[in-house]
């Protein structure tokens, strides 16, 4: 399928690998790293995405699924179709020209990916003489909600980088924030009581933000589709993944919305900074487009199962003190919680649960041997949270944490 959407390229395909799955309308959006070589010789990578969902513009192969019948759309980075805008910023020429019409000259600008979600969204890093800015590509109907977010966000005074500027086709230009990213001084935050207040009181503030909408939808409201992936990834454990998204499913059935409030919607370290001296005082927080109505759970949730993953990350890359770390403060954050709403400790193993299980099935799908062999050190994870109402979380080698940093190009 892969070979002959690439055969109006004049590239022949000589290997692929994949990286990553996530949902697409009623089907799938896989994603590949294909080895090609042009008639030249000239051999490349090509991030390339293939969408069971039907999404596809002029710059997407259509072709046949050998396995359904089905058309399916093949397209390659960073032509993407849910973010039409993205090929304008992916060029330093192409961003110096779009930012002087835009009343922002810059000088020799330097393009770093700082983070990219297939057809969600995409942020780019611009270093130039004149300082740092940030092009966030959103699809082009949610440009108006977020800007609306943020400064709803400024207003309250938290604090979240302004909106420069933005087109209705889906750019927004974003100032830079202070300070370095929480996951970055792990060593320095992990047993600092400090930052859990830093922490709590942030959230505090979120909560009072005046949104009306609600948190976009995260891994518990996808629990059906996470669990027929990862049970399609690991056949051999589909009837444990069964049970576990059962028991979820059990302890947060009666959950009520009365007790909802604003949450961030996607909250990691990655997402909070802080001060650069004194790194337990948070001085940032990004991505504010996932916040609206939620359970409170939900954010603390986010936080400790990205912990976990951070911390098998770290020590699978022989870092045994920054993973011991990241678990550390896991446990931590989870027992001050369930500190705090002793009434509410039986949602930690839930929402903890299933992020780790979303995790999981990222690392599963991608078929290579560490992604199976981390998608069961994250099951065991997801047992242990939901053994107790403030789990201590296991340990491991493991994984790279969807935050973890992006590519320069």
């Amino acid at each position: 399928m892969i070979p002959e959407a690439f055969v109006g390229s004049g590239s022949v395909v000589v290997a692929a690998r994949a990286h990553s799955v996530e949902p697409s309308g009623n089907g799938y959006l896989y994603g590949y790293e294909v080895d090609t070589v042009d008639p030249s010789g000239q051999a490349a990578t090509v991030l390339t995405y293939v969408d069971t969902g039907g999404t596809h513009d002029q710059n997407s192969a259509v072709v046949v699924d050998p396995l359904t019948s089905e058309p399916v759309s093949v397209w390659a980075y960073p032509n993407d179709p849910g973010l039409p805008v993205l090929p304008q910023v992916t060029y330093r020429e192409a961003v110096a020209e779009l930012l002087t019409t835009l009343g922002m000259p810059v000088t020799n600008p330097s393009l770093t990916v700082a983070a990219y979600r297939p057809g969600k969204r995409a942020v780019v890093r611009v270093d130039s003489q004149e300082g740092t800015l940030f092009l966030k590509v959103v699809r082009p109907h949610r440009v108006g909600p977020i800007v609306r977010t943020h400064s709803q966000f400024v207003a309250a005074g938290l604090p979240v980088p302004r909106v420069l500027s933005s087109r209705g086709d889906g750019l927004l230009v974003l100032e830079r924030v202070r300070g370095v990213p929480a996951g970055s001084r792990i060593l320095d935050i992990a047993d600092d009581p400090r930052f859990i207040a830093s922490l709590t009181a942030l959230t505090g503030r979120i909560a009072s933000v005046p949104v009306t909408e609600q948190a976009r939808a995260d891994a518990m409201d996808h629990a059906d589709w996470h669990r027929r992936t990862l049970a399609a990834a690991l056949p051999k454990d589909a009837d444990e993944i069964d049970r576990l998204y059962d028991a979820i499913g059990r302890r947060s059935i009666g959950w009520s919305t009365s007790d909802r409030a604003v949450v961030h919607g996607d909250l990691h370290l990655e997402q909070i900074f802080v001060d650069d001296r004194e790194p337990w005082r948070i001085s940032g927080l990004l991505d504010i487009d996932t916040a609206g109505w939620g359970h409170p759970v939900r954010d603390v949730g986010a936080v400790v199962a990205h912990l976990v993953v951070t911390g098998l990350w770290h020590r699978s890359r022989d870092d045994a003190e920054r993973g011991a770390a990241a678990e550390r403060l896991a446990d931590a954050i989870a027992r001050d919680w369930a500190r705090r709403h002793r009434s509410e400790t039986d949602r930690l193993g839930p929402a903890i649960g299933s992020q780790l299980l979303a995790h999981a099935g990222g690392q599963a799908t991608t078929g290579s041997v560490t992604g199976i062999a981390t998608a069961e050190q994250l099951l065991a994870a997801t047992r242990a949270a939901l053994a107790e109402p403030a789990p201590a979380l296991p340990s491991g080698p493991g994984l790279r944490p969807r935050s973890a940093p992006g590519t320069t190009v």
